[in-house]
């Protein structure tokens, strides 16, 4: 509970940070002011860069570096919270902010409600590139009518799922990831497999009912809102259907969150056979369970993708090396960047033109067993569509986690819970 509290508290903050930039930016905000030097002048540039832990950066810094003497990259790297708050105090205050920062894809829609406070890239030539990117991610990055691009974006997070071979055995299910991804290509297969294991076995296929919920809900097109900045929440097909097979799903649930101590201990124990997950996320099985190396394999999640994670690189309008930011960003994000980082830390492209490199479509990871594993989640990324986000997504989020967690803790009945969030989600929007 104490997590979830801080968690909400740390949006709250966020949200007012942002009301504070809102009401600078109508007193004037700050103005652009740009010189004329780049990277490719000759001049001496020193590039300031926000950014959070884990985005592997520091090896294409350093190369980017060496290939232009004259530009310094002064990285400053702050966890997630706080990375994003300092951010938006900055964009508030006037002063401060970096010539380049790193925004997570959950605060880009907030962000974009005073994308004055950043540069436009398409006035730098973003136009030109917008082609090597997936068509979702570029438009992720872009205002609603296209005429203002925030940023650039770095990796995606498609969604897969990684499984227990041995458990699947044991519970006379297949193991062989094509033939799972057929047996449990629905949600309600998914789940009686579930229950086939927690026959079997006396272990749960999952770890809490509030990760099926996102994964159901990423899914669709339209969630809390439609593409015209509805709210739809009580109406809302994908919604719906992510809220009731995650109160159906209650009983093959371990009823661990992702988020706390004891998730990895259980996954090294086996509890649960399965984890949904984006790329970045294998490396955390292997961190908390390196006994289990050659008993997992990863195929797709059932039904259809979605995304977890993924940033853009963008401009503050306060920097007065944009030009040279640009082309810093724009050379650090392009498809060979992006498919070296891949190698190096895992991080999946945003870029299509490299799914086919031999490189990424033989890429393997011996512990999941699987030898076409960079090829199966470059179809998981190309599956992923577009989904409008507002601002009030993110709050939204957590209220929904919140409400089916309160159910499955046995606090609330589901009635209870899904009129508690709704209520909650009309109080967040009407704010």
């Amino acid at each position: 509970m104490f997590k979830r509290i801080a968690y909400v508290a740390s949006t709250l903050a966020l949200s007012l940070g942002l009301i504070a930039c809102s009401s600078s930016n109508e007193s004037g905000g700050t103005e652009s002011t740009t010189d004329s030097s780049n990277a490719s002048s000759g001049e001496n540039v020193e590039l300031t860069m926000w950014a959070f832990p884990g985005m592997g950066l520091d090896e294409q810094i350093k190369k980017y570096q060496e290939e232009n003497s004259n530009v310094t990259i002064k990285l400053q790297e702050t966890p997630y919270g706080d990375h994003h708050q300092n951010l938006v105090t900055a964009l508030a205050a006037g002063s401060g902010a970096p010539d380049v920062a790193v925004i997570e894809s959950e605060y880009i829609e907030r962000l974009k409600e005073n994308q004055n406070q950043f540069h436009n890239l398409k006035d730098y030539g973003a136009d030109d590139i917008a082609g090597d990117y997936l068509e979702w991610r570029w438009r992720e990055a872009s205002s609603v009518d296209g005429s203002f691009v925030l940023g650039i974006p770095t990796d995606v997070g498609p969604m897969a799922m990684a499984y227990r071979v041995d458990i699947f055995e044991e519970a006379g299910l297949p193991t062989d990831p094509d033939e799972v991804s057929e047996a449990l290509s629905t949600w309600e297969e998914y789940i009686e497999a579930g229950r086939q294991i927690k026959e079997a076995t006396g272990g749960y296929m999952f770890n809490f009912a509030s990760d099926m919920f996102r994964v159901v809900r990423d899914q669709g097109q339209e969630q809390y809102f439609d593409m015209e900045g509805n709210f739809i929440l009580e109406e809302s097909e994908q919604i719906k259907r992510a809220w009731d097979l995650a109160v159906e799903a209650q009983d093959i649930s371990a009823n661990i969150e992702r988020e706390s101590t004891e998730w990895g201990a259980a996954v090294a124990r086996g509890d649960f056979a399965t984890v949904f997950l984006p790329p970045w996320m294998l490396q955390q099985i292997k961190d908390n369970a390196p006994e289990t190396e050659g008993l997992w394999n990863v195929t797709q999640i059932p039904e259809a993708s979605g995304n977890w994670g993924g940033s853009l690189l963008s401009i503050p309008a306060q920097s007065k090396n944009a030009e040279a930011a640009y082309e810093f960003i724009a050379w650090l994000n392009a498809p060979e960047q992006q498919l070296e980082i891949f190698k190096e830390r895992g991080n999946f492209p945003s870029t299509p033109s490299v799914y086919d490199n031999e490189e990424l479509q033989s890429f393997s990871d011996p512990f999941f067993t699987r030898d076409d594993l960079g090829s199966m989640l470059a179809e998981a990324a190309e599956r992923v569509e577009y989904v409008y986000r507002s601002p009030e997504t993110r709050a939204l989020n957590i209220i929904m986690r919140d409400a089916v967690a309160s159910i499955e803790d046995g606090t609330a009945t589901a009635e209870q819970a899904w009129n508690t969030a709704v209520e909650e989600a009309k109080r967040q929007i009407s704010r």
